[in-house]
C-alpha cells in the first residue's frame, strides 16, 4: 500500500475499504467523483485526492467523491482519477509574490564553458512541458520558464495550437540530457546528477487577447500553475522578472541576449543536451521592416532578437526564455526578457530575427493572474 506522508491511517483504511476492486490501467481516461474528465494515475501523483486525504475530517460528500474517483489497483499501486488541467478564464483574487533578486536569476556564468552546450546547472529555470497524447503516449514539445515555486510562463501557442487530442500533463525541471534519467555533464562524464523533478499541471491561463494573424502570434503568453510547489535545488531555480518600473526599463534592444533550451517546437525536437546561444536584440522598427514582405506587423508587446546566419531561437524552445544579465542592487542576476513566439520557417536566416513576447509589457497581467 502506498502511504502518503501526513495521511491519517484511519482515513486511508476507509478509502481502501470503500474503493472498488476492479483492475485499472495506468493513464486510462476516466471521470472523477465530480464528473470531471481525468486520467488514472498513482495516488501519490494526484494532489486533488491527496489533499483531501491529508486533511482528514471528511464529509459524506467528500467520501463519496473519493470512492467515485477510485480507478482500482494496478502494478503501479492504487490508482485514482485525477482531473486533467483546466483552462482558467477569470483572474485570481489573491495575488502571489515573485522571488527577489538574489533568490531569482542566479548567475552561474563562471561555470559556462565555450561552445553551445550548457552545463547541468546553467539556466536552472528552464522547463520542459509534457503532453499526454492518444494511445497513452507522452511527449515533450514546448519549453517554459520557472518564475516562482508554483508557476511557469510559456507561449500561448504551446497550449492553443497543439492538436486537440493532446493534454497538458506535467512540467519537467532540472533536465539536461534528454536521453538519460541520470544527467552527466557533457564536459565531465564523471559529474552526474539525478536532478529532475516532474510536477503535474493543475491549470493554465492563456492570455485573453491571444490571436494569430498571417502566421504570427500576438499576446503569445500563458501561465501554467503546478499541482504542487516545485522544490528549489542547485539545478532548479526561478528567473527574475522585471517587477519594478526601473527593471522594466533595463536595456534590451541593440544588446546581446541569451536563448537556451533543447530546440523543441510543437512538432519536433532537436538537441539531446541543454543548449545556449547569444543573439543580438533588434529595435521594433528594424524588425517590422524585416517582416514587411510577409505582411506581419511587429507591435510594442513583441521583442525581436537573432537574425544571424545559423543562429536563432531554434536553439531554444517554443515557450522558452530570452534572457539577459543585469546588475541590480549590486547583485548580478538573469532577467526574463521574452518568451519564444515565432519566426521564419527556416530559422537562422540572415537578417530575419526571431520574435518573442516582450515580458516587461505583461508584468501587470502576470502579477494579477498568479496566486499563492
Amino acid at each position: 500500500m502506498v502511504i502518503l506522508r501526513g495521511l491519517s491511517p484511519l482515513v486511508l483504511t476507509l478509502f481502501w475499504i470503500a474503493a472498488t476492486s476492479h483492475a485499472a490501467t495506468l493513464f486510462d481516461t476516466c471521470t472523477d467523483g465530480a464528473g470531471v474528465r481525468g486520467v488514472c494515475v498513482p495516488l501519490k501523483d494526484c494532489d486533488t485526492v491527496g489533499a483531501l486525504l491529508r486533511r482528514g475530517g471528511l464529509t459524506s460528500q467528500e467520501r463519496e467523491y473519493l470512492m467515485k474517483s477510485d480507478c482500482g489497483a494496478s502494478t503501479a499501486g492504487r490508482l485514482v482519477c485525477c482531473p486533467l488541467p483546466r483552462s482558467l478564464k477569470a483572474r485570481f483574487s489573491a495575488p502571489a509574490s515573485l522571488p527577489p533578486v538574489g533568490v531569482c536569476g542566479i548567475d552561474t556564468s563562471d561555470r559556462i564553458v565555450g561552445g553551445e552546450i550548457a552545463k547541468p546547472d546553467d539556466f536552472p529555470w528552464l522547463a520542459r512541458i509534457q503532453y499526454f497524447k492518444p494511445n497513452r503516449r507522452f511527449g515533450f514539445h514546448c519549453g517554459g520558464v520557472l518564475i516562482n515555486e508554483r508557476y511557469v510562463l510559456t507561449a500561448a501557442h504551446c497550449i492553443h495550437s497543439v492538436p486537440s487530442s493532446w493534454t497538458l500533463y506535467k512540467v519537467r525541471f532540472g533536465e539536461y540530457d534528454t536521453q538519460t534519467d541520470k544527467d552527466c555533464n557533457y564536459y565531465d562524464p564523471t559529474d552526474c546528477e539525478d536532478a529532475q523533478q516532474d510536477v503535474l499541471i493543475a491549470s493554465y491561463y492563456i492570455h485573453e487577447d491571444y490571436f494569430q494573424e498571417n502566421g504570427a502570434d500576438y499576446n503569445d503568453i500563458a501561465l501554467i500553475r503546478l499541482a504542487l510547489p516545485v522544490t528549489y535545488t542547485y539545478f532548479i531555480q526561478p528567473i527574475c522578472l522585471p517587477v519594478t518600473e526601473e527593471q522594466k526599463q533595463l536595456p534590451t534592444e541593440t544588446s546581446r541576449m541569451m536563448v537556451a533550451g533543447w530546440g523543441q517546437t510543437e512538432n519536433k525536437s532537436a538537441s539531446q543536451y541543454k543548449m545556449f546561444l547569444e543573439v543580438p536584440g533588434w529595435t521594433n522598427d528594424k524588425c517590422r521592416d524585416a517582416f514587411s514582405s510577409v505582411s506581419v506587423d511587429i507591435i510594442d508587446t513583441q521583442l525581436c532578437a537573432g537574425g544571424e546566419v545559423g543562429k536563432d531561437s531554434c536553439r531554444g524552445d517554443s515557450g522558452g526564455p530570452l534572457m539577459k544579465k543585469h546588475t541590480v542592487g549590486g547583485k548580478i542576476a538573469w532577467f526574463l526578457k521574452g518568451i519564444v513566439s515565432f519566426g521564419t520557417e527556416k530559422c537562422g536566416t540572415e537578417d530575419v530575427p526571431g520574435v518573442y513576447s516582450r515580458v516587461s509589457k505583461y508584468m501587470d497581467w502576470i502579477l494579477e493572474n498568479i496566486e499563492e
